[in-house]
């Protein structure tokens, strides 16, 4: 893995070195839970003009596919199980109730303290339905006052801003806190290739490998955040109430492929929400932790779909008098408005039974209604998307971990309960003559169980192993659809999955040098997994369930570190995945049994080289990197059938990365020159979707604080 997800300290001003060392302790008692954990530490990702995304993709065993760029659809793919079988936290919140706009890729990396990846297993102190994983964003809890604001410009008028800042007062705990962050992106990036096509006046596409400018994909999102209230009194570890709104306004360039195009198509989406939260540890008696929170939420969201033009690829006008552009023979001007209420509760208690001893019990419900409008369209297909639809989760954990022969070995043992309620509406006959509306009721609970080990025979060394029971419930957009392109889907059943892992970590230190290495293996059972199925010839799609599917693979990743210039990390996946359904719902034999699972990868693997100048006080730091990313080919569709010559695939990718950050004295202000893709390659993560090519950009960090005073 790469090294800034292994240091452990962080370059603060001396004074603050009880906080190194906290900070420090933290990020190692997170690495030794009996659970696959892999932690990147977010100070070391301060001075670089990184998102998310980019920083998880090269972590081993993970995978984050994109559609285009700043803005556009992404999805996790952790072992091998994609989509929302990974589950995005934040401070131990569930993310997937606050919209598009706050999701993880948006969240810049000056507000974050760590981010802690799960694979497969997943604790229950998370309190969320993780099949196949879980990031979880823990943010910065300075206890001191500090501003930290940075600003970048790259290709493709892209502009990234952020700012956090914080007011401690230690003698009556007053805590005032602020975050925001502002992305904007033409993303008018080139394009070329299949599909990307003009016509000339005889309807044929003109000869030649042209390149053509996207021209309706820019994107606008702005967030803030503001907590007001007390933290590390007597009487409260954190009282905060907090108020998050943020807001996306973005153009929709293309359909499933760059063979659909349009050229008015637009999303806009905004996200208020206030929410308290009461922490306290030693709560009432001596070794008890409480932490509660509550919020409520309103998201809305509106495709606007009014234009009466077709475009082609050099954004000029082929067709006039069209009813919108959207779902193919389908089409009608639309603009579909759905609006979330929910309001969300999540309840932990820890206690500590005796040392190395501890009980925990976690609870999280939610309870979401969706309602739509649609000032134009009138088709009978939206009616169902109009009328109120309910989706409510209650999810809950209970766990016990024991400290054995001095620490040296860490059991957990877990059960986890998932019970939902929802309610979908369609529109279809009844039993008589005429359509109407039913609404569909679902009801359904199941349970999980899991256990978690880790042997640490000495201060070097790690054996892992962890096995669990999954389930995942259908989300909101996968059951109740989005009123446009994705139908409602009453009939899901809950996934389940077995995972299964096993790791082997080892530390060499040599003095000023150190080496790193980590193993694993990995499997997972998985049974009704939700899935995304194919669109129909009005352009729309609904989820389904794929019944069986396995997988399994081998990660490993090893790092080098000389502590006075050098860095070097590499890592590499390879994963398994078949489907594993004998028969069809018809009953006929699947002839597709046992084949590799279609669009996914199975070889990937990310390596970074870094040569820095030693920070030292008064003395200028230097940092340059160097990185590249791989991807083996992969078929669109079922490898075993059709001609391999001819078959749809996504082809291999291999990109590179490189920046040079200069730091000034003092280490209060920085500035990162970055290049993306460096020889401007042909990238895609999806069929005939393409990524940016070579992008640059240059980003200035200041961070301002006072440290008076220790954690």
């Amino acid at each position: 893995m790469p090294l800034w997800a292994q240091n452990d300290t962080a370059s603060l001003p001396a004074a603050g070195a009880a906080v190194v060392v906290e900070a420090a302790r933290t990020l190692e008692r997170v690495k030794q839970v009996a659970f696959p954990v892999t932690v990147v530490n977010g100070k070391e990702l301060r001075n670089r003009n990184a998102d998310v995304n980019r920083v998880l993709d090269a972590l081993p065993g993970m995978r984050v596919r994109e559609s285009g760029g700043m803005g556009s659809a992404f999805e996790y793919s952790i072992n091998g199980l994609s989509g929302k079988a990974v589950k995005f936290f934040i401070d131990g919140i569930p993310m997937e109730t606050m919209g598009g706009t706050f999701s993880i890729n948006n969240i810049p990396v000056n507000v974050i303290d760590r981010i802690e990846v799960y694979k497969g297993v997943t604790p229950a102190e998370l309190g969320g339905d993780a099949l196949g994983g879980a990031v979880h964003i823990i943010t910065r809890k300075d206890v001191y006052s500090f501003l930290d604001a940075s600003y970048s410009y790259g290709s493709f008028n892209t502009h990234r801003a952020a700012v956090s800042g914080k007011w401690y007062t230690p003698r009556s705990g007053f805590t005032l806190s602020a975050n925001g962050w502002v992305n904007h992106s033409d993303n008018n990036y080139q394009v070329w290739g299949n599909t990307v096509e003009v016509a000339d006046e005889n309807g044929r596409p003109i000869a030649g490998n042209h390149k053509y400018r996207r021209f309706n994909d820019d994107y606008r999102a702005i967030s803030g955040r503001v907590e007001a209230g007390f933290t590390n009194t007597a009487w409260a570890d954190q009282l905060l109430l907090s108020f998050t709104l943020s807001h996306q306004h973005k153009g929709i360039q293309t359909g499933r492929t760059m063979a659909f195009i349009y050229g008015d198509v637009r999303y806009k989406e905004k996200l208020l929400m206030p929410s308290i939260r009461y922490a306290k540890k030693n709560w009432l008696v001596r070794g008890l932790q409480v932490d509660l929170f509550a919020a409520l939420n309103r998201v809305e969201g509106s495709t606007i779909d009014t234009g009466s033009n077709k475009y082609n690829w050099a954004g000029a006008v082929i067709t006039s008098g069209v009813n919108g552009e959207l779902n193919g023979i389908r089409a009608q001007k639309s603009l579909y408005t759905f609006t979330d209420h929910t309001r969300m509760a999540v309840a932990h208690l820890g206690y500590q039974l005796l040392s190395g001893h501890t009980i925990s019990l976690n609870t999280n419900a939610r309870f979401t209604t969706r309602k739509g409008s649609d000032a134009i369209a009138r088709a009978e297909w939206t009616i169902p998307f109009r009328e109120p639809q309910h989706l409510n989760k209650i999810i809950s954990g209970l766990s016990y971990q024991a400290q054995l022969l001095n620490g040296k070995w860490t059991n957990s043992v877990f059960v986890k309960s998932f019970a939902y309620t929802a309610e979908a509406n369609v529109y279809d006959y009844n039993g008589g003559q005429q359509k109407e509306l039913i609404t569909y009721r679902t009801s359904k609970h199941t349970w999980g169980v899991g256990y978690g080990t880790v042997i640490k025979p000495d201060a070097n060394r790690q054996i892992k192993f962890s096995v669990e029971n999954a389930s995942r419930l259908p989300e909101a957009q996968e059951l109740l659809g989005d009123g446009n392109t994705i139908l409602n889907a009453p009939m899901l059943q809950p996934e389940r999955s077995l995972n299964m892992n096993a790791a082997y970590i080892q530390r060499i230190p040599l003095g000023k040098q150190e080496l790193n290495l980590e193993g694993g293996v990995f499997f997972r059972n998985t049974s009704n997994l939700i899935w995304l199925g194919e669109g129909d010839l009005f352009g729309t799609a609904r989820y389904e369930n794929i019944n069986k599917l396995r997988s399994m693979g081998i990660e490993a990743s090893v790092a080098y570190t000389n502590k006075k210039w050098l860095e070097v990390s590499a890592n590499a996946t390879w994963q398994d995945v078949r489907n594993r359904q004998r028969y069809t719902t018809s009953g006929a034999r699947n002839i597709v049994y046992n084949d590799r699972m279609k669009n996914m990868p199975a070889v990937m693997a990310n390596a970074e080289v870094r040569l820095y100048t030693p920070a030292a006080a008064g003395k200028r730091r230097i940092s340059v990197y160097v990185n590249t990313h791989f991807v083996q080919s992969y078929f669109l569709n079922w490898p075993s059938l059709g001609d391999p010559a001819t078959k749809k695939r996504i082809p291999q990718q291999w990109v590179q990365d490189a920046g040079i950050t200069y730091a000034f004295p003092g280490n209060a202000c920085s500035i990162t020159v970055e290049c993306r893709n460096l020889l401007n390659k042909q990238v895609y993560d999806n069929y005939l979707l393409q990524k940016p090519g070579k992008f640059a950009s240059v980003q200035i960090r200041y961070f301002f604080s006072q440290v008076k005073h220790n954690q």
